[in-house]
């Protein structure tokens, strides 16, 4: 694996505290957070050494938008699966609705209203400024947003990368399978891969 200097992004997908703290809106619901937490320190040590490179960090925080009245709007088919979420959770300023703290902080952050982290942000507004081609995707949840935002990220031309260390979700079988299919098209490696790559294309 090669990386060329200044054209790769780290992108840190919805890594909030409603999902993955233990008095978040996700664990109160009986949610298996333990598992989603396991990628944290690898995510942690990859975000550090990206940051070093200059390589800039976007992380999106998955944000439920709602009515004057206060019912969600537009994530019915979320709400299907999460039905707690018609009620509490990822509110504009909600505790919960932001960054876990144990990450490095992004250069950006940006609030993404459905799974693909390129639908109704400027995502890809700042990686074309930025003269991005390469994007590597971690975070949560495997088969939703990170699917999503790989599978938009390659109709846009962007060449895709994901840390299969650096990603997970509640069902095991679906975070395999989801993997597995994006493997026939984008590039699935590991944290080590990446870095050793990384710190390749840091040589003069």
């Amino acid at each position: 694996m090669t990386l060329e200097r200044g054209s790769t992004a780290l992108l840190l997908l919805d890594l909030q505290r409603d999902f993955m703290d233990a008095d978040g809106v996700y664990a109160r619901h009986g949610l298996p957070v333990a598992r989603l937490r396991s990628i944290v320190p690898t995510i942690a040590r990859v975000t550090v050494a990206s940051r070093a490179a200059h390589v800039p960090v976007f992380a999106s925080k998955f944000t439920i938008y709602v009515s004057p009245g206060g019912a969600p709007l537009g994530i019915e088919a979320i709400v299907r699966a999460r039905p707690f979420l018609r009620e509490e959770g990822f509110r504009l300023g909600d505790p919960g609705r932001e960054l876990i703290p144990e990450l490095p902080r992004p250069h950006y952050e940006i609030d993404k209203p459905r799974f693909s982290a390129f639908h109704g942000t400027p995502l890809e507004v700042l990686l074309r400024s930025l003269g991005i081609d390469t994007v590597v995707l971690t975070g949560i949840v495997t088969h939703g947003g990170v699917e999503a935002t790989a599978r938009d990220a390659m109709i846009r031309d962007f060449s895709v990368m994901i840390l299969e260390d650096c990603v997970a979700a509640f069902d095991e079988d679906l975070h395999l399978a989801s993997l597995r299919g994006l493997g026939l098209y984008l590039t699935v490696t590991t944290s080590e891969d990446y870095l050793r790559a990384l710190s390749a294309s840091a040589r003069p």
